[in-house]
């Protein structure tokens, strides 16, 4: 994301030709600090779009369990450390949090500015389902996560970081 690729410490997933990989990582490697060869021509492209969607389904897990917390009364500060000491914790809830106030320097303290954007989440997961379409492979909460992002952009939240999904999710509950 934005975060990493400003510190240097992006995640390249490479597919391709292996001498062609070994010839390119030290380019890369200034740029990120994993550089990860997956196999043969779009491998990489398929690492990425199945970390994304993991990525955005986990963000919805965050927010949906943020969201529920703070309805019961739990402050969500305590939450979100309760969260991240057990089993729930991944890196949206302990990296990236979605909910406002909860952590410095990520985009929920920002008005969900900067960060990854809702758009290009919504594009990723696009590409998962079509994948999974392809080599007719079950993915139903890849699925539903395409869809509550494609919701989310057409009401209004393209531009801002796919954590506002928390934000989305606040607002669909008075409706």
């Amino acid at each position: 994301g934005v975060g990493a690729a400003r510190a240097g410490n992006l995640t390249f997933m490479v597919g391709g030709v292996e001498q062609e990989f070994d010839a390119a990582k030290e380019l890369l490697t200034c740029m990120g600090s994993n550089v990860v060869y997956c196999g043969e021509i779009g491998t990489g492209q398929a690492a990425k779009i199945c970390n994304n969607m993991l990525l955005a389904i986990s963000m919805i897990g965050t927010a949906e369990a943020m969201n529920l917390g703070i309805r019961l009364g739990l402050d969500p500060k305590v939450l979100a450390k309760i969260l991240n000491m057990s089993s729930g914790r991944c890196w949206s809830s302990d990296t990236y949090n979605p909910v406002p106030g909860v952590m410095e320097g990520v985009p929920s303290a920002n008005n969900y500015q900067g960060g990854f954007g809702t758009t290009l989440m919504t594009k990723d997961l696009g590409l998962a389902q079509i994948s999974a379409t392809n080599t007719k492979t079950p993915v139903p909460l890849g699925s539903q996560a395409h869809q509550i992002y494609r919701m989310m952009c057409a009401k209004g939240y393209a531009m801002k970081d796919f954590s506002a999904v928390f934000q989305f999710l606040r607002e669909e509950e008075t409706l």
